[in-house]
């Protein structure tokens, strides 16, 4: 455990939107209704999402149990979906 060997400072960030990875969209055809806004599959997303949610739970839990350890928690999700999104404007 690193914690216990010493380390304090952690950089955790989540997943990114999968439903919006090239794979996703050209190999896995998603149904009628599937394709959101911005051309991803929502329902991939959604997984996604559930998982960053979980994530970021643990990392309050942890935050509670590691006084002494900094932990950064990275939204890549927003970020990534940001920059997907505004696409055709850059």
């Amino acid at each position: 455990n690193l914690y216990w060997q010493g380390a304090r400072s952690f950089w955790i960030h989540n997943t990114g939107p999968i439903g919006c990875l090239p794979y996703s969209v050209i190999f896995k055809p998603a149904e009628d209704g599937e394709i959101d806004e911005v051309g991803c599959i929502q329902s991939h997303n959604e997984v996604a999402q559930e998982f960053n949610h979980k994530l970021k739970q643990l990392v309050s839990k942890l935050r509670k149990e590691l006084p002494l350890a900094a932990l950064t928690y990275v939204d890549i999700y927003s970020a990534k979906y940001a920059l997907i999104s505004q696409a055709t404007n850059l």
